[in-house]
């Protein structure tokens, strides 16, 4: 499914094969650091920088989705930066084809995710999962880079996951005061909790 995807926001998947017992994944190595490198360092990211990774991971969505593949677990580990500031969608291992029912209806009922970043209809265990259900993780990682703040914090994954489905979200521009009103409405519809109320596509974003 992964080497199905050939753009320059994600990284290559090239082969996969299986060697002295071991099951083995072949990839583009990416020389740089991920997102989630910079959170953990306490960094909050400036407006333009954020939206210019935003908008480089939603080229590789819609990229993504055109082949009918959602990734289901968009989060700043899994968006690595290069030296020269391109950013690349990594970890396929969630990603599944949109159209793979049979799939979806194995899965139904469980929670396929990272809490911090995973969508409502997936904390469901919806079959029908969609891409929007990437475009909110989406959301939730820009909320996270603009604010140095998770979008729900909890003590238990099941609490914060309960957090996405039931409580109102602090609005972004609420947290840092800096955030333009127009960033800030981007964020929350990316999050809207109805996925009919988010954006209807990745090119829409």
């Amino acid at each position: 499914a992964a080497a199905k995807l050939n753009h320059r926001n994600i990284v290559q998947a090239i082969d996969v094969g299986e060697s002295g017992g071991y099951h083995y994944f072949v990839m583009e190595y990416v020389k740089g650091k991920t997102v989630y490198d910079d959170l953990a360092a306490n960094q909050v990211y400036a407006e333009h920088d954020a939206i210019d990774i935003i908008l480089q991971i939603t080229d590789a969505l819609i990229h993504a989705h055109a082949k009918g593949l959602i990734h289901r677990d968009v989060k700043p580990k899994n968006v690595m930066l290069t030296e020269d500031g391109t950013a690349k969608l990594a970890d396929m291992g969630l990603a599944r084809e949109a159209a793979d029912m049979e799939a979806a209806r194995m899965e139904a009922g469980r929670a396929y995710g990272t809490p911090y970043y995973i969508s409502p209809e997936q904390i469901r265990g919806e079959v029908d999962i969609d891409f929007r259900a990437d475009i909110y993780s989406l959301g939730a990682m820009f909320y996270h880079m603009v604010t140095g703040k998770v979008p729900f914090e909890a003590s238990t994954p099941s609490a914060v996951m309960h957090k996405h489905l039931k409580e109102q979200l602090v609005p972004p521009d609420h947290i840092n005061r800096s955030l333009s009103v127009g960033v800030a409405e981007v964020i929350e519809t990316m999050m809207a909790k109805r996925r009919k109320d988010r954006y209807a596509s990745a090119a829409l974003l």
